[in-house]
């Protein structure tokens, strides 16, 4: 009975970080979308108007960087990061607590490398802030630097609590595979 409430907490843990990952995959999806319209009408201005909007390549370069943290939380969640999924669902089907032993190992790196970069961000992002840290071409388009340094800080964040969600699934598949089944 206490290891099942234990399991109905994870569960509703897991579904709160679930929706805060798929809400920073639809800000990004949409993110991307305006991108698409900002290349647009950059183009359409440069072409038809010989007026380019200042500052598109800029907003673009930044944004990629942030897109790509926005949704690796969800790629993560999704089974969509680069792994060798074949051998590890064969090796958990053949030999389940070595499968699961290897998945929490990959975890766990994922868990250690979203920290390094976690660790880093942050001051960087602090500094930026405090010092007004801008990228761009001054007196033509500058934009603050802070935002997309914040950005990796938090993108890393759920990606790092994704990958914690992983590491205590696959104990309790390693320990009681029952309990991770239900």
């Amino acid at each position: 009975m206490q290891i099942t409430s234990r399991m109905d907490i994870f569960n509703k843990c897991n579904g709160a970080l679930g929706t805060l990952i798929t809400s920073s995959n639809a800000l990004a999806s949409v993110w991307v979308f305006l991108m698409m319209l900002g290349v647009v009408a950059d183009v359409l201005g440069r072409f038809l108007f010989n007026a380019p909007i200042v500052g598109t390549t800029e907003m673009v370069t930044l944004s990629i960087v942030s897109v790509l943290y926005l949704q690796l939380a969800y790629t993560l969640r999704s089974g969509s990061m680069t792994r060798s999924d074949a051998a590890i669902s064969r090796l958990i089907k053949r030999h389940p607590r070595t499968g699961y032993t290897l998945d929490l190992v990959f975890s766990f790196a994922g868990l250690m490398l979203m920290i390094a970069i976690m660790s880093m961000a942050w001051p960087k992002s602090i500094d930026a802030y405090e010092n007004g840290f801008y990228v761009g071409v001054v007196d033509v388009f500058t934009f603050p630097d802070w935002p997309r340094l914040a950005i990796v800080f938090v993108g890393c964040g759920l990606t790092g609590l994704q990958f914690l969600f992983f590491i205590v699934k696959n104990l309790v598949s390693i320990l009681d595979p029952k309990v991770a089944n239900s």
